[in-house]
């Protein structure tokens, strides 16, 4: 008797996980709506549900450059039913700057799905007389302290393209942080600041308009949005791989069927071909990765952030 409801335990232990999910998800966003990482947030929360037969209610948790959400995540019971929209920042740059953030990313974590990155750009006011970056290191030098560049704030992945830029450069230019990337580009373009190192989306329409001029991509290789636009490597200065990832994670403890179906789920969305255009609209070239796959990118990009960070000098004010 004893064998055989042990048997039967074991028989029915994955059919316990078989039917999820049995109701709703709940998406956390740290990012107000509207924004591009909402967006892409909440039309892979509609593909997704379609993936799984149960709606993906997403849920912004704004707040602490995305910390607040983490946070709550990190509380949640690792059922499946609570996932979070992450971005690097929370997952990789953060944990190396703030010892006082409200959950460990590496420890609380279980990742789902890499889903793609979005490239920092550098660009510079449409009046300025700098048509590529060798003319703009030019002008820096010959006007040392006098040009600005605006990022999103210190400490983030914008301050760390410009600290680096200026390092690798020798020039001094002035950092002016921001509370928010639509600021930062609108004074540049504006021609309150000289330049600015930005993710893509908010630069690309004023970059259209001629009010913004896209001089480099500050990855290693070309960004498919914008083919025509260089790497800083293309101007003589390697080492450059500033992009922001977008993916999915869950809390750690996920059980393994769980994990299993909603990684599938997730990669399963990102081959909608109306998915993927919607991401690179928004600057984001869509990628798509197993949980393991997800995990090891975290771990290069905590590594490269860390190496950024000593040769820079960054700090938490």
């Amino acid at each position: 008797m004893r064998r055989r409801a042990l048997l039967a335990g074991l028989l029915a232990a994955p059919a316990a996980h078989a039917a999820y999910p049995e109701r709703p998800l709940r998406l956390l966003v740290g990012y107000p709506p509207g924004g591009g990482t909402d967006i892409m947030a909440r039309a892979v929360a509609a593909r997704l549900g379609r993936e799984l037969g149960q709606s993906v209610v997403v849920e912004n948790r704004t707040g602490a450059s995305g910390t607040i959400a983490a946070g709550e995540l990190a509380r949640a019971a690792p059922d499946g039913q609570v996932l979070l929209f992450v971005t690097g920042s929370e997952m990789a740059l953060r944990p190396l700057l703030d010892r006082q953030l409200p959950y460990d990313a590496e420890r609380d974590f279980q990742p789902i799905a890499l889903l793609g990155r979005t490239p920092v750009v550098l660009a510079v006011n449409g009046a300025l007389p700098a048509a590529d970056v060798p003319a703009l290191v030019a002008l820096a030098k010959a006007r040392p302290g006098e040009l600005g560049y605006a990022s999103t704030g210190i400490g983030g992945l914008m301050h760390m393209a410009g600290e680096m830029f200026r390092r690798r450069t020798g020039v001094e230019l002035l950092h002016v942080p921001y509370r928010g990337a639509a600021p930062a580009v609108n004074d540049t373009a504006a021609g309150q600041v000289a330049m600015t190192f930005s993710g893509l989306p908010p630069v690309l329409p004023l970059a259209a308009s001629g009010r913004l001029r896209i001089l480099a991509v500050c990855t290693p290789r070309r960004f498919p949005a914008i083919p025509e636009v260089p790497t800083l490597a293309e101007a003589g200065l390697e080492g450059f791989d500033m992009a922001n990832s977008v993916g999915l994670v869950a809390p750690r403890g996920l059980p393994a069927a769980v994990l299993e179906r909603l990684a599938s789920a997730a990669n399963a969305s990102l081959a909608d071909l109306a998915l993927a255009a919607l991401f690179r609209r928004n600057g984001a070239e869509p990628l798509g990765s197993s949980p393991s796959g997800y995990a090891e990118a975290m771990v290069r990009e905590r590594a490269y952030f860390a190496a950024v960070i000593r040769e820079t000098g960054i700090r938490l004010e």
